[in-house]
């Protein structure tokens, strides 16, 4: 994961003059763009080998790049994501949203029992994560 901590006074959206003016308008996340196209310039792999006919041995040089930034969203007060990729497509995603008042506001992709382990389950999973708003760095989380 890949973490960054941005001042409130960052220009987070903006959006974008289309001259036709029957076309919706264009938002995008400054820092996420801002971001990915640095990785994208930086880091892609330009010698990625893809197996594309077994029997034959044959390979496909191919552009790859699995580092994405997420857009987090201003409202929430901190958000933990993990994501796992293989061949563009997304296993695995959890995460938790937290609300100003330290609340979970969204929790997905972690292990829900049914029947009675439910409740404790939420509780557990609720003073761990609660853990994680009372640092006030990356390191103290």
């Amino acid at each position: 994961d890949i973490w960054c901590v941005l001042p409130a006074a960052f220009p987070e959206n903006y959006e974008l003059i289309i001259r036709d003016p029957s076309r919706p308008k264009f938002i995008i996340s400054y820092p996420c763009s801002l971001l990915n196209l640095i990785i994208k310039d930086h880091y892609t792999n330009d010698q990625y080998h893809e197996l594309v006919d077994k029997d034959k041995h044959i390979y496909e040089i191919c552009l790859e790049n699995s580092i994405f930034f997420l857009n987090l969203w201003s409202l929430f007060s901190y958000d933990i994501t993990s994501i796992k990729r293989r061949r563009k497509t997304y296993k695995e995603k959890r995460y938790c949203i937290f609300n100003m008042d330290g609340t979970i506001a969204e929790l997905k992709g972690f292990e829900v029992k049914p029947n009675g382990e439910l409740q404790l389950i939420k509780i557990f999973q609720a003073s761990v994560f609660e853990a994680f708003l009372k640092g006030t760095t990356l390191e103290e989380c």
